[in-house]
C-alpha cells in the first residue's frame, strides 16, 4: 500500500508540476468522493423507504420517494460534469508545463495522467466509504480496514512487479520486442488478479456482516447498505486495480516504447 502511494505522489509530481493544477486535480478527487458518499446515502436512503413503508405517512412517503429520485438524479449528474471537467483540466496542466516532447511522450503522458486521475479518485472514494461504515458499524469498520490492508498490499506487490515488467519491456531493442498478446496479456492477468483478491476479500467481509445481522448485531437496513456499500468497494478497488496495471504500462518516467499507448 505504501509503494502505491509512493508511486502516485512521484508519478502525481512529474505530471503535474505547478501547483494551482495540483490542487485542481484535487478537488476534482474530493468531488468524486463525495459523489461516492452520496450513492451510499441514496441507498442508506432507499432501504429506509424499502423496509419501513408502512410507518411514513402517504403524503411524506411521496414526497421522501420524489426526493430520493432527485437525490439520484443530481449524484449522476455531478459525476457526469466532474469526469468532463477533468479532460479539460489536464489540458490546461499541459499546457502550462509548456515541456517540449514527442507526440507518443504525450500520448504515454494523457494516458498516464488519466490513469493517474482515476487511481486518486478511487483512493479518496475508498476512504469515503471507510469513514460511512464507520458511522454505520464500527466493528464492521474495523474488520473492513483489516481487510483492505491485506487486499491492498498484494495488490501494491503486484503493482511493483508490473512496474518492473512493463519497464523491462519498453527498453528491449525493437527486433526483441514481444509480441501485442503477450504485452497485454501480462497486464491483463495482474489487474484482473488484483481484481480477483478484492473479490476474495469481500466475500470475507460479507461473511462477518451476515453472522452480524443473524446475531441481530446490526440492523436490516444497514445491513443492506453496508452490502450494498461492499459492493461499491469491490468495485472501486478492482477498477483501482486495472488503473494501476494501466498505468504501469503508459507510465512516462519509465524507457519510453516505440509502440502506440492504447
Amino acid at each position: 500500500m505504501l509503494f502505491i502511494c509512493k508511486e502516485m505522489i512521484e508519478g502525481f509530481r512529474h505530471l503535474f508540476p505547478r501547483g494551482k493544477f495540483r490542487f485542481v486535480l484535487v478537488v476534482l478527487s474530493l468531488i468524486a468522493a463525495a459523489i461516492s458518499v452520496s450513492e451510499l446515502l441514496v441507498m442508506k436512503f432507499f432501504a429506509t423507504l424499502v423496509l419501513h413503508e408502512g410507518d411514513f405517512d402517504r403524503a411524506v412517503l411521496g414526497w421522501a420517494i420524489v426526493g430520493f429520485f432527485l437525490f439520484f438524479v443530481v449524484t449522476r449528474v455531478g459525476q457526469y460534469y466532474q469526469r468532463n471537467y477533468r479532460v479539460r483540466a489536464l489540458a490546461r496542466s499541459f499546457r502550462a508545463a509548456k515541456k517540449e516532447r514527442t507526440t507518443k511522450e504525450e500520448n504515454r503522458e494523457w494516458a498516464m495522467a488519466f490513469e493517474l486521475t482515476n487511481i486518486l479518485s478511487l483512493g479518496t472514494q475508498l476512504v469515503a466509504i471507510l469513514l460511512f461504515f464507520l458511522v454505520l458499524n464500527p466493528t464492521i469498520a474495523l474488520i473492513n480496514v483489516a481487510v483492505l490492508l491485506v487486499i491492498l498490499q498484494v495488490v501494491g506487490s503486484i503493482f511493483r512487479k508490473q512496474l518492473a515488467a512493463q519497464a523491462e519491456l519498453n527498453a528491449l531493442p525493437k527486433e526483441k520486442r514481444v509480441k501485442p498478446d503477450k504485452r497485454y496479456g501480462l497486464r491483463i492477468k495482474a489487474a484482473e488478479t488484483g481484481a480477483l483478491v478484492s473479490g476474495g476479500g469481500m466475500l470475507a467481509l460479507l461473511a462477518v456482516l451476515l453472522f452480524l445481522s443473524i446475531e441481530g448485531d446490526i440492523t436490516p437496513a444497514n445491513t443492506l447498505v453496508i452490502f450494498l456499500g461492499a459492493r461499491l468497494q469491490n468495485s472501486v478497488i478492482s477498477n483501482g486495480s486495472r488503473s494501476l496495471m494501466r498505468y504501469a504500462r503508459s507510465n512516462s518516467r519509465s524507457v519510453v516504447a516505440d509502440d502506440d499507448v492504447e
